[in-house]
């Protein structure tokens, strides 16, 4: 997949001198720096934002089904050829959580709270992609997309990232 870093190959080796020796080989990418990204130009870090949705969206609706990212940090991500990839997937999920009533889909989160309704079959309501979608605003799209941004789309950026933080459809039409 585009959005995960690249494994071209590895070598595990087991001798006397080092047990359990794992190489791996993988693309080049360059570690994502926030205080360098918001020194680009706004057409780039929208470029980067753009990224991650796209992967939003691959994470959403993946061959496995819903993915989560637990550790949704900067620190996760690279960026190669001007797109962002995940590096770390040790910390990743397709485990929707169980549930028995909609109080058992609690969210929390440092500054906002939310809870997802329990469906019948027993388990939270995507609560994977509403994860992923506000460690997104929060980590990412809340400092890359209004800073600096042309002055006419400041209106539309800023009803995005609203509604992108309040878990609410943002319909651009209106």
């Amino acid at each position: 997949c585009v959005f995960f870093f690249q494994l071209y190959g590895y070598c595990y080796q087991d001798s006397n001198d080092i047990p359990d020796t794992l190489t791996a080989i993988t693309e080049l990418g360059s570690p994502l720096e926030m205080i360098q990204l918001l020194q680009t130009s706004w057409e780039d870090r929208f470029r980067i934002c753009l990224s991650l949705v796209r992967l939003l969206h691959y994470l959403a609706h993946s061959p496995l089904g819903s993915v989560t990212l637990l550790d949704f940090r900067p620190r996760q991500f690279v960026i190669v050829d001007g797109e962002l990839k995940v590096t770390d997937l040790d910390d990743a999920s397709i485990e929707e959580s169980s549930c028995t009533s909609n109080s058992d889909c609690f969210m929390e989160f440092p500054a906002r709270n939310f809870t997802l309704p329990c469906s019948v079959e027993g388990r939270c309501q995507n609560m994977n992609e509403k994860r992923n979608l506000y460690n997104a605003y929060r980590f990412f799209f809340t400092y890359l997309l209004p800073h600096s941004a042309p002055s006419s789309l400041r209106p539309l950026l800023d009803k995005i990232v609203n509604a992108t933080g309040n878990h609410k459809k943002h319909d651009h039409a209106k």
